[in-house]
């Protein structure tokens, strides 16, 4: 278990067993991903103890510890006196995740942190889904953020019910479903020589299977090209290593000599100076 799940899984026990029961594996995720995208946000703890506190009254109510209960009314009561005086103890001002498509400045990039927290994709006529930023777009511009690229989840509008994920060139993938086994659109990638000549590759379909050759100590450019020409998803990923020349390939992830489906996600380790 990843120590941001222990995280999640942490804040999960102020919720009821019967609401752990029922939406326990959709609020880790969910939660798991926000964490991720923001490692340091008190107000998101704050809300969630007090809806969870919320769920937990409501339960008391129609139980049979409604006497037990009564003598803490008073302190509950000074409990929140103390909160409204201190405007929630100094985080209710802090909003819940937003989400929305992505904001468009003509010209310009649009900086991160005017992103909502969650942005919306499509995946289907009339249907819209919402992924957390991270998976893209990165908080300095850069295109080696480690989330950039890989399989996104994709949620409904109440951000807490997983729809599927998203799969880079296949697309939207509704949970339950192989991203391995649906209709392929037809797509090509466009290489151009050193003399300017260019050839052009038709990727095969995710059905396809191929084996991943070993591109480990390659350079960077001729490795990529190597795998992205098969038809594979490269996400570049930067690493430190004292053994590898930098800007050669440190691994990847699966392994060369592994057989992958076409238009899978392979991730490439590349060295970096130190």
């Amino acid at each position: 278990m990843t120590t941001t799940e222990r995280r999640a899984r942490r804040l999960l026990r102020w919720y009821p067993r019967s609401w752990r029961e029922t939406h326990e594996e959709e609020f880790v995720a969910l939660l798991e991903d926000s964490i991720e995208d923001r490692p340091f946000w008190p107000g998101r703890s704050f809300n969630i103890v007090l809806n969870a506190l919320r769920l937990r009254s409501t339960e008391f109510r129609t139980s049979h510890r409604r006497m037990l209960l009564s003598s803490s009314v008073p302190l509950v009561l000074l409990a929140v006196a103390i909160g409204i005086a201190t405007n929630g103890f100094g985080l209710l001002s802090i909003s819940g995740p937003t989400k929305g498509g992505l904001p468009y400045n003509s010209g310009k990039g649009v900086p991160y942190d005017k992103m909502p927290d969650y942005l919306s994709v499509y995946i289907g006529p009339n249907d819209i889904g919402y992924t957390p930023k991270a998976y893209l777009a990165a908080p300095n511009g850069s295109s080696n953020d480690p989330l950039l690229g890989r399989i996104a989840p994709i949620f409904a509008s109440n951000l807490t019910t997983l729809l599927g994920h998203d799969y880079s060139g296949i697309g939207f993938v509704r949970l339950g479903s192989s991203p391995w086994s649906l209709s392929c659109k037809p797509a090509s990638v466009y290489t151009e020589s050193a003399g300017g000549g260019q050839t052009v590759t038709t990727i095969p379909c995710p059905s396809t299977t191929l084996i991943l050759p070993n591109v480990v100590g390659m350079v960077t450019p001729t490795a990529v090209g190597e795998l992205s020409g098969l038809g594979v998803g490269v996400v570049i990923q930067n690493v430190r290593s004292r053994s590898v020349p930098v800007g050669h390939i440190v691994s990847t992830s699966p392994r060369g000599g592994t057989t992958v489906h076409a238009r899978q996600q392979v991730v490439v380790d590349i060295s970096v100076p130190n």
